[in-house]
């Protein structure tokens, strides 16, 4: 089965609009892209076109180059103005900016993307009210949707960062899945093939082959490339892989619709709770 990454997302943001129409209030979303990436502006356009649909006032702070301390004063600059709600620093940010120095100085408040320090220390403590960082609440949409009991399975985390691996194990553990992670280098078809669930983020296009994958599996693909033939492709070879898997998240189509649709969510929170 395909997890329709834009069927769910519709789903979604169809709820959202409702909610923000009773509400009587129009959040304000502020994102930040540094640089000339074209997958960040493909991202960022997707996202300026979700907040219209569900009803929320979008911003797009563009630079061609910036510092850290430039970035940082810009930062200080959005928290403190009453009419932004919600502060999306697009990632990757380039080479030589400190991403965690200008995550960190976010207003933990308006952090949509969930991944400032205290929002994760808040997520892994399950403290009341802290929010889900919004690819993690993404990819708990997608599994809900499998409608599958993952007690007592074993799932497999594929990436290079550090940054979302402590919280995304969270998350899978409260689903009672035995989690492992592993850097791609250090992948072998043996270990990816006792993965009932298997998460791959990784920036490899068909990293992920039919030999890696244990029949039955759920494969979500986190990862986004762009083929010289300017195709989009996932980390996992989604044509080898598809007929084995038991669910299975296409690219593009999959993750990333939800993702936006979650920070169109999180957006709304942060507005909620000012």
């Amino acid at each position: 089965m395909i997890l329709s990454g834009t069927a769910l997302a519709t789903k979604l943001e169809t709820e959202l609009a409702q909610r923000i129409v009773a509400s009587g209030k129009k959040p304000k979303l502020v994102v930040v892209l540094i640089g000339n990436d074209p997958a960040s502006k493909m991202y960022d356009a997707r996202k300026a076109a979700a907040a219209a649909r569900v009803g929320i006032d979008f911003e797009l702070h563009a630079e061609e180059t910036a510092t850290t301390e430039s970035l940082i004063t810009l930062v200080q600059n959005l928290n403190v103005r009453a009419d932004v709600d919600g502060i999306l620093i697009q990632l990757p940010l380039p080479a030589g900016i400190d991403t965690d120095a200008v995550i960190a100085a976010m207003d933990p408040a308006k952090d949509v993307d969930g991944f400032h320090p205290k929002n994760i220390a808040d997520f892994i403590a399950d403290v009341p009210g802290a929010r889900t960082p919004v690819l993690l609440e993404a990819i708990e949409f997608l599994l809900v949707e499998t409608t599958q009991n993952f007690s007592g399975k074993n799932a497999l985390i594929i990436g290079k960062s550090d940054v979302f691996l402590a919280p995304l194990t969270h998350l899978l553990e409260k689903k009672r899945l035995q989690t492992t992670f592993v850097k791609p280098e250090d992948i072998t078809p043996e270990l990816t093939g006792a993965a009932d669930v298997l998460v791959v983020a990784v920036g490899h296009a068909n990293l992920i082959t039919a030999a890696h994958i244990k029949p039955g599996a759920t494969v979500i693909d986190i990862g986004i490339n762009r083929l010289p033939t300017g195709r989009v492709v996932g980390d996992v070879n989604f044509e080898e892989v598809e007929p084995l898997a038991n669910w299975i998240t296409p690219t593009p189509g999959g993750v990333g619709p939800v993702t936006i649709a979650c920070a169109m969510r999180a957006t709304a929170a942060c507005s909620d709770a000012r």
